[in-house]
Formats: C-alpha cells, sequence, structure tokens
C-alpha cells in the first residue's frame, strides 16, 4: 500500500483544515496518508475532525512540525 503526503507546514487554519479534509475524503477505505502541520492550531482541528469522522491516527512530534499518520476506516467503523 502506497503511503501519500500532504505537508501543510506553511499553511495556516482555516486552509489547512479545508485542505486536510479535501486530501482525507479522496482516501480509499484502508489506504493511509501522513499529513505534516507546523501550528498547533492546525493540529487540533485537524485532529478533532479526523477522530469525529473515524479515522485511525497516530501524531508525532518532530523537528519543528508534527506528522499525522492517518488511516481511513473501514465502512463499519465509520
Amino acid at each position: 500500500m502506497e503511503l501519500n503526503l500532504l505537508d501543510l507546514r506553511q499553511e495556516r487554519c482555516p486552509m489547512a483544515l479545508l485542505l486536510a479534509k479535501r486530501h482525507t475524503k479522496a482516501l480509499s477505505e484502508g489506504q493511509q496518508t501522513s499529513i505534516y502541520v507546523s501550528d498547533s492550531s492546525s493540529l487540533s482541528d485537524i485532529t478533532s475532525f479526523l477522530l469525529k469522522q473515524s479515522f485511525e491516527l497516530v501524531c508525532e512530534e518532530l523537528d519543528g512540525y508534527y506528522s499525522l499518520q492517518v488511516t481511513k476506516g473501514t465502512l463499519s467503523n465509520v
């Protein structure tokens, strides 16, 4: 399974959230992606959205930014 990347480190909310919504909506069931964000408000907004939409999510703080590993849940989880 190919892992794709959405780099939002140069974006701020609400644009970061809008782009993350579009990107994750296009995922197929079980598909994974990584999202990079640099500010805590974008992290909070995107994380909240993804959890409400039943995505599996792992967040890691790296050198000056956050990495979100996102997996779209199965239909039974949504």
